[in-house]
């Protein structure tokens, strides 16, 4: 370059018409082909955290409740349904029906076997676990009574095909000595009451547990006309 021209660039520089790069080094930027001035990338704002899912019921067919004091979930159950606690009403009177075709002496031992059929179709937890609970409890007692007066003379009682179509399983029954059989059908009777009664206080201040218990209740309560001895 000529003398001249340096001046007149050293002119031009000191204007600041001409920014050399060895006078302002550019600034490292986002890369190359960033535009002019634009800085790096803002940041992509940090995603807020998920909220954490809610505990589920470990149980099916159950709810949480808040217990308004520490927070925490208590579970309670809502796998009652109207399906269910009529066909347990339903198979009661069809115990009601089969067991009142047999004589007295027959009868303890008819009803407890059905009663326990009936408490081994519920499930084990739930509202429904607390009826089987209850009727397994009520058909224990009663085969003890049944064992307590039986009558080792008398042939065991085999249901004619069809006797219960709601209860298919081969099955015999055992009598109860007949002079002790007014004794023990007021003793089966007693236990009888005692389930219908334990089912309406198990309902625990529910009124949809209280309307399917107090079904129930009913139903095990109008087995009690099969313990009136004649």
């Amino acid at each position: 370059m000529s003398g001249k021209a340096k001046a007149a660039y050293a002119v031009i520089v000191s204007l600041g018409l001409v920014l050399p790069d060895i006078a302002f080094p550019q600034a490292a930027g986002p890369g190359v082909g960033a535009p002019a001035g634009q800085g790096a990338p803002a940041a992509a704002p940090a995603a807020a955290p998920s909220p954490a899912p809610s505990a589920a019921p470990s149980s099916p067919g159950a709810s949480t409740a808040d217990n308004g004091t520490s927070g925490s979930p208590i579970i309670e159950y809502t796998d009652l349904n109207w399906l269910l606690t009529n066909r347990i009403s339903k198979d009661f009177n069809a115990a009601v029906t089969e067991c009142g075709r047999y004589d007295d002496v027959y009868r303890i031992d008819c009803l407890r076997q059905n009663m326990q059929r009936i408490a081994d179709s519920l499930p084990d937890d739930g509202d429904y676990g607390r009826v089987k609970r209850i009727l397994s409890n009520a058909a224990g007692k009663l085969g003890n009574i049944v064992q307590k007066y039986a009558d080792p003379k008398a042939p065991r009682l085999t249901p004619p095909a069809g006797a219960n179509p709601r209860f298919r399983q081969s099955r015999s029954y055992k009598a109860v000595r007949r002079d002790k059989v007014r004794q023990a059908m007021a003793e089966a009777a007693q236990v009888v009451q005692e389930a219908a009664t334990q089912l309406l206080r198990s309902s625990e201040n529910s009124a949809a547990r209280l309307a399917h218990y107090q079904s129930i209740s009913v139903a095990v309560g109008s087995t009690k006309v099969l313990l009136r001895s004649l």
